[in-house]
């Protein structure tokens, strides 16, 4: 609250007070009508952002090119989506132009996001506060306008008191004095009864009694109206005036944390807005119309020159031109498309670049299916160590079932892994490199499985011979007890087929028991090799 107050310097302005609050009141009501338009302008300034990209964006051109984090890679991800789904070849995608252009439609997308934020920061932080703050100053203005008009009236009343009594007495100094003149008159009169002169002293003593009277009263209400008006005029007046100016303060403070609060939003969203813009910005300085070009020579470019022409006798039959064949239509007959799918599997029919990448996309995606098909195994080997640990889980069948499954997975690796070793010899000989070695799929597994399988059933039959009800703890195995297999045993279907032979063997253990058996057989099979090839 300022140094000078209202209720000293404003005490007789009330009516220019209450029209000056009255203005602050109007004030903060159109504060709020400005508020609830520009939250409505941003969000319609959002739609219509959205709008516009939705217009004039490319015909199925994918939206994810609009992360400012990895604008690159989306941008990609993007072109690669769009060149199967329009009219619209790779390459154009592909383009330094249109990648830009992708690119600023996304930002695009992007700050239109920030303007409904922006609404949604004024909804909340300001717009709210406002109807809040022009409540309680409404409510408050009410209050202290009614406790005013309720000390003006008690004003009011203490000067009519004042005036009654005033009245009072000069009424009763009036009939006194009446009272006296008429008793002196019947005093002096000779004629006059000696009742008339006593009656007429007592209508005296009467009137002045009650003018007496009068004016005990009338000096009564003067000191309580001066002490009432002297409490009013400088205690509850400007008290109240006061109360008045700091309502008026507080509201004006308010005002100003919510404007500066309305600032404070719209700043917050300004360094990513000039991110998007910087964004929109390197993304030009990308363009380059050199590497536009060399592209459009990859995919249109090593076009044959048209044939000399020969001299042709009369009558004789012209040979066919296979020129220009490949500027006619793309609609294929069942002879084309047969060949294309002969030649498909090489891509023989794209250029060195474009061969060399569609045999890493495959490669890679045979990759991932070998991956899917490695965690698929994994999965089943779990369920059947679960059903060995808790045989009310499953049944007979079920194991059974999973062991058939691993070994059709088995199998699809086998055919995954001819796969990706021919893509990868189609690669390096493209890449002049040499042909990477090729790996023995199944081989050593079946060769390891049978080592095992056999050293299973060998020291099986010797403890059974032995009358051994039980086949001997892990740690007591010793190495000349097994067939010696190379170390490069390590396959999970190697391991879990050596799990298998042992509950064959041994129905009463359980695969975690045979897991056991399993390690220590590794172990010793691996010792017994190592010292033979010592």
């Amino acid at each position: 609250m300022s140094e000078l107050n209202w209720g000293e310097t404003l005490w007789d302005q009330w009516d220019r007070v209450q029209e000056h609050t009255d203005n602050g009141l109007e004030f903060t009501k159109k504060c709020q009508e400005f508020v609830r338009d520009r939250i409505k302008l941003e969000i319609e300034y959002a739609k219509s952002l959205r709008g516009l990209k939705k217009r004039y964006k490319l015909k199925n051109a994918e939206d994810d090119s609009a992360n400012s984090h990895g604008a690159k890679t989306s941008i990609k991800e993007s072109v690669r989506n769009l060149s199967r789904r329009s009219n619209t070849s790779l390459d154009d995608q592909n383009f330094s132009t249109v990648k830009a252009y992708n690119v600023f439609l996304g930002q695009l997308e992007l700050i239109a996001r920030d303007h409904e934020i922006v609404a949604e920061g004024l909804q909340e932080k300001v717009a709210e506060r406002l109807k809040v703050i022009h409540k309680e100053t409404t409510n408050n203005r009410k209050n202290l306008c009614n406790t005013a008009t309720q000390l003006q009236h008690e004003y009011k009343e203490w000067q009519v008191v004042l005036d009654r009594n005033q009245l009072k007495y000069e009424k009763a100094a009036k009939e006194a004095d009446a009272a006296s003149q008429a008793f002196a008159r019947v005093n002096e009169d000779m004629n006059a009864t000696k009742a008339q002169v006593e009656k007429s002293r007592s209508q005296m003593n009467y009137r002045q009694d009650l003018m007496e009277k009068s004016k005990g009263d009338y000096i009564i209400a003067v000191e309580t109206t001066n002490n009432n008006q002297h409490e009013y005029y400088h205690q509850r007046w400007p008290g109240l005036i006061n109360q008045m100016q700091r309502c008026e303060e507080n509201r004006i403070e308010e005002l100003k944390s919510i404007l500066i609060e309305h600032c404070t939003i719209h700043s917050s969203i300004l360094p990513h807005v000039t991110s998007c813009i910087d964004t929109m910005t390197d993304t030009c300085e990308k363009i380059n119309p050199a590497e536009d070009s060399e592209l459009l020579m990859e995919e249109r470019g090593n076009q044959p020159y048209p044939p000399d022409h020969v001299f042709m006798e009369y009558g004789s039959k012209a040979p066919p031109s296979n020129f220009g064949a490949h500027n006619n239509s793309t609609r294929k007959t069942k002879k084309n498309r047969k060949n294309t799918k002969v030649n498909k599997e090489g891509f023989e029919n794209l250029p060195p670049e474009k061969r060399k990448k569609a045999f890493k996309e495959k490669i890679k995606e045979i990759e991932g299916k070998i991956s899917i098909q490695l965690k698929a195994r994994a999965a089943l080997e779990e369920i059947l160590e679960l059903y060995s640990q808790k045989p009310e889980l499953g049944s007979a069948d079920a194991m059974e079932d999973s062991r058939s499954q691993i070994d059709e997975i088995t199998q699809t690796l086998e055919k995954l892994q001819e796969e990706l070793y021919k893509y990868q010899c189609y690669l390096a000989a493209l890449m002049d490199k040499a042909a990477p070695e090729k790996p023995h799929i199944g081989s050593h597994l079946q060769a390891d499985t049978v080592s095992i399988t056999s050293s299973v059933s060998h020291i099986s039959a010797n403890h059974s011979g032995s009358g051994d009800s039980e086949m001997p703890p892990p740690d007591q195995l010793s190495p000349v007890e097994f067939e010696p297999t190379p170390p490069a045993l390590t396959s999970l279907t190697a391991t879990l087929t050596m799990k298998c032979q042992i509950t064959k063997y041994h129905p009463q253990w359980t695969l975690c028991q045979a897991s056991q058996w399993v390690t220590r057989v590794l172990c010793c099979t691996t010792t017994q090799h190592n010292t033979m090839t010592n």
